[in-house]
């Protein structure tokens, strides 16, 4: 793996969970050969366009690396129904990913919901911005994305290693949430890795009380990164809280 630059930002107010601070290390990427991320996320770090981050929050110790083994996970009775309720959508999986004035504008309107509603960082993506952060990439990658008569209403972006999909992001409808269009688009990610014999699904990061993390805790059994490097087995959903 070739870095060709590393900073450290923070301490700053924590996107995750109110009134705690965050520190995050990025390392840019120039260069991976196959292989060099599964080692990375085995210790702590995750990729988003050509970085790598990790936290580095040592008084808080609350974010975990979250994997699903591929070869247990089932939808559950509450994916079943998210299912059917988007039974009538079309699915593209495409690699590597393509940049389009739609998928542009339904990211910028994603996040600017998001903004309003959990207070996350505002982000205003130009057609440069988008094909840094989704398109170029050091790493195989791939877009899943969701169609309802024609019109682009989600898309998911995964990164691929030899044992592994990691499901870096996803955007999608802010009006079609009562029918769970992100989380749908999620389990499209889960039965693509699936059919392509992967062992793991990584799923970022998960911080048990913050509520944009709180889907997460419907895919279990998983396992955890501990701070000393260990992987935990959670197989009850409580156990996640």
């Amino acid at each position: 793996m070739r870095i060709l630059q590393s900073v450290i930002n923070g301490p700053e107010p924590c996107s995750y969970l109110s009134g705690q601070y965050s520190a995050m290390e990025y390392a840019r990427i120039g260069g991976m050969e196959e292989g060099d991320y599964t080692q990375r996320l085995d210790r702590g770090w995750f990729k988003f366009g050509s970085f790598l981050q990790r936290p580095l929050c040592h008084w808080c110790r609350r974010c975990y690396s979250m994997r699903v083994p591929l070869d247990e996970w089932q939808p559950s009775r509450t994916h079943r129904r998210i299912l059917r309720r988007n039974a009538g959508t079309e699915v593209s999986i495409i690699t590597p990913p393509v940049f389009t004035p739609e998928r542009l504008t339904l990211y910028n309107r994603y996040r600017t919901i998001q903004a309003a509603l959990r207070g996350w960082q505002q982000a205003n993506l130009t057609e440069t911005g988008y094909t840094e952060e989704f398109v170029r990439g050091p790493a195989p990658m791939t877009e899943i994305s969701v169609r309802e008569n024609g019109r682009l209403i989600a898309v998911l972006m995964a990164d691929e290693d030899p044992d592994l999909l990691t499901a870096v992001t996803h955007f999608h409808d802010p009006a079609l949430w009562r029918r769970s269009v992100g989380l749908y688009a999620v389990l499209q990610c889960f039965f693509h890795a699936q059919q392509l014999g992967k062992k793991w699904l990584y799923l970022g990061y998960f911080v048990p009380g913050s509520p944009s993390m709180d889907y997460k805790r419907q895919f279990h059994p998983c396992e955890l990164r501990q701070w000393n490097g260990e992987w935990r087995r959670v197989d009850e959903p409580d156990a996640l809280k």
